[in-house]
């Protein structure tokens, strides 16, 4: 049985972690990022992105605020950036960033259904403190478990679950319609073709770089393709076309699960909106059925 999709495993995941603190850090990331972060209250949690002018991600992770500053759990690769970023256009505000990867680490818990782990809210996009870390509960119901490495590896032991590899791991994330950094989130793409906007921005909060970017496509018109989870029964690879209705899109991440192989992949969006009306899309020739368009049926914060 994969692990993490058929079997509740855990899995450390290669995450960066940047604190944030001072008086001014809610109103300051408030300005900064895609969330409605000001006057969030402890135990919020809410995905964003980092955006440059023109729209283009700089960061994307994930937010949790406590009563005494707020950690962003961002791609390994970004966490010095951002932190810098953070700490240069601060200006007179009382804010200060730090990047606290190496030190704190980030341990995914996933199952076929929700998961139970102490101190866990049932309630989604929850954080509750625990010791000296918190207990995150994901949309997907699962948990994560954020907090310095020596305290996540004691809970990691005390759960006595199968450890899933790197694989397992983007097995689930596709599986589940994940965007991954540097594979979907990349320089170019905007969000509502990734599917990002009911999870990562809100659509009437304040000015921030790049609102300008996703308030005219949001507005005036629809992307020409949309990311989707598609499933096809022989390998896919990312960088095969995806054609539907004459139209082609491509794979962006393909993983094997059990007999199927899995994938995102940039879908062609039909005159309706609609992406491949009855499913059926043929990924480098092979037949495959699209099984969700990423974001579907999510509300849409601020809308």
């Amino acid at each position: 049985m994969p692990l993490l999709l058929d079997e509740t495993a855990v899995h450390l995941r290669p995450d960066g972690v940047v604190n944030v603190t001072g008086p001014d850090r809610l109103s300051y990331l408030h300005t900064l990022l895609s969330q409605q972060l000001e006057g969030a209250r402890p135990g919020t949690v809410a995905d964003f992105l980092y955006l440059d002018a023109k729209g283009n991600p700089l960061a994307a992770g994930r937010a949790v605020v406590r009563a005494q500053d707020v950690l962003l759990i961002v791609p390994r690769a970004v966490a010095t950036d951002l932190a810098a970023a953070l700490e240069k256009y601060r200006f007179l505000l009382q804010v200060e960033a730090g990047d606290l990867t190496g030190e704190w680490a980030v341990a995914a818990v996933r199952g076929p259904g929700d998961v139970e782990v102490q101190g866990a809210r049932p309630q989604p996009m929850t954080a509750v403190p625990h010791g000296d870390g918190l207990v995150i509960r994901d949309r997907s119901g699962g948990v994560d478990l954020l907090g310095p490495r020596a305290w996540v590896d004691d809970r990691v032991a005390a759960l006595g679950l199968p450890t899933a590899s790197g694989g397992d791991w983007e097995a689930w994330c596709i599986s589940a319609g994940q965007p991954a950094w540097g594979r979907e989130i990349v320089p170019g793409r905007r969000a509502q073709e990734l599917g990002l906007l009911p999870t990562h921005v809100h659509l009437r909060k304040g000015c921030y770089p790049g609102q300008e970017s996703i308030a005219k496509i949001y507005n005036l018109g629809r992307p020409r393709r949309a990311l989707a989870v598609v499933e096809a029964s022989a390998p896919i690879a990312p960088g095969d076309p995806v054609e539907a209705g004459g139209k082609t899109g491509e794979v962006t991440s393909a993983a094997p699960v059990g007999p199927v192989w899995v994938a995102l992949a940039l879908v062609p969006v039909g005159p309706d909106g609609a992406v491949a009306d009855d499913g059926a899309v043929s990924v480098g020739g092979v037949p495959a059925r699209v099984r969700r368009r990423v974001g579907e049926g999510l509300p849409q914060p601020g809308a």
